[in-house]
């Protein structure tokens, strides 16, 4: 639900992702919890394109087409979320992943210094 309505309030799911990398990087926000929220992230920016779609209704053609394609992207986006929140839920692939990178990386920066 963070996820969602930062993306709302910024309009941008890029700036509301890139600020919760920067605070789990922080230690501010578990890995666990972020996940969640950069797929909220995804969900907030449906609004975005539903709003942008909207500019269009001068041109009926136009805003047609401009509603279709924010529509795609926000099938795109549903979907992707309604894949992976229940597949994180009960197998965890992301987080053991992001783990995985961030351990990995951890590790080279102590090897380069």
């Amino acid at each position: 639900m963070i996820g969602i309505l930062v993306t709302v309030l910024v309009q941008s799911s890029s700036t509301s992702t890139s600020i919760i990398v920067a605070m789990v990087s922080a230690g501010i926000v578990e890995l666990k919890p972020a996940i969640s929220m950069v797929m909220g992230a995804n969900i907030g920016t449906t609004v975005t394109n539903t709003i942008v779609s909207l500019g269009q209704s001068m041109d009926r053609k136009m805003f047609r087409r401009a509603f279709a394609g924010a529509t795609v992207h926000d099938c795109f986006n549903w979907l992707c979320v309604l894949i992976f929140l229940p597949l994180e839920a009960i197998a965890h692939p992301l987080l053991r992943i992001s783990e995985a990178l961030t351990g990995r990386i951890r590790r080279m920066k102590r090897f380069l210094s």
